[in-house]
Parts: C-alpha cells; sequence; structure tokens
C-alpha cells in the first residue's frame, strides 16, 4: 500500500499540488513528489492528474463477514499531535447512548504514537474499555494502514 508518481508520465504540470488538501504534494526538478508525513492516501491527487501519473496501490479487499456476531458499539477517537480530538468526546456521548438503548458496552479505538496515556481520557467520557494501538507508523492520519488497524481490531474483538 502507497503512493508512487510515475516519473515517466509526470509533466510537472502542477495540478495534483492544487488540488491536494494536506499540502502534501510539491514539485522538484519539474516532477511531482509527496510528502509522506502529509499524505493521507485520499486519492484527489490521482483524480486531478490527467497524465495517470499518481498511482496509489491498495490491499485487495476482504471478503463480507456475518455482522450478526458483532457486538457493543466502538468509536473511533481521533487524535493529532497526542491530543484527542474533541469531536471523539462528542462520539462517546452518542456511543453512549446507544450502547444503553441496546444493553451493550462502549468501546473506544484509539491509534497513534505515544498515546498510551490518553486512554484514561476516554474512560472518563463514556468509553467502558479502550483499545490502544500505539506505534510509530500511526503517528500521521493515513488511511490504509489505519484502516487496516481498524478493521483487524473489529474482526477480533
Amino acid at each position: 500500500m502507497g503512493i508512487k508518481i510515475d516519473e515517466s508520465k509526470c509533466t510537472g504540470c502542477g495540478d495534483c499540488i492544487k488540488a491536494c488538501p494536506f499540502d502534501a504534494m510539491s514539485m522538484k526538478d519539474n516532477l511531482a513528489i509527496v510528502d509522506l508525513t502529509k499524505c493521507t492516501l485520499c486519492g484527489i491527487c490521482v483524480k486531478a492528474c490527467s497524465f495517470d501519473a499518481i498511482l496509489i496501490e491498495r490491499e485487495k479487499k476482504v471478503k463480507k463477514t456475518d455482522l450478526e456476531n458483532y457486538k457493543g458499539v466502538m468509536i473511533f477517537c481521533e487524535q493529532k499531535k497526542g491530543e484527542i480530538q474533541s469531536i471523539s468526546y462528542e462520539l462517546l456521548g452518542k456511543g453512549r447512548e446507544l450502547a444503553d438503548k441496546l444493553h451493550q458496552e462502549v468501546v473506544g479505538v484509539l491509534l497513534g504514537k505515544n498515546i498510551v496515556s490518553k486512554a484514561q481520557e476516554l474512560i472518563k467520557r463514556g468509553a467502558d474499555k479502550v483499545y490502544v494501538v500505539d506505534a510509530p507508523e500511526l503517528e500521521y492520519y493515513k488511511n490504509e494502514s489505519y484502516t487496516n488497524v481498524l478493521v483487524d481490531i473489529i474482526k477480533e474483538y
């Protein structure tokens, strides 16, 4: 999984730079380059490139699963630079309302780097438990890597 620039197709037009909402694209020697610390693999640059010079490689999709075996209300808790974002607390509140109606527990999921200590904040705000994945490669949000971790957590728990 990742993003690649096909140097044989890139013309240096700059359309990808204009299109990127995360300021992850720049130009060097008339070729597009991607700042992987900013890129979220959203794919907007791919659509903006008229020359098909930008490729996002994704892992193959997994088969559908029987959802009747799933229990609980799981909330993805967003963090930026190690600080839990306020939307996470709002979602935990709504998750608590839903879980109470369903007689289920609320589970927070927190991904990032050096964030284990933040789990207690989520417990205080309504989570019954928190699954934390603390890894250097999760320091910056990337669609593909975050999705893969979330899928694994959902399948396991």
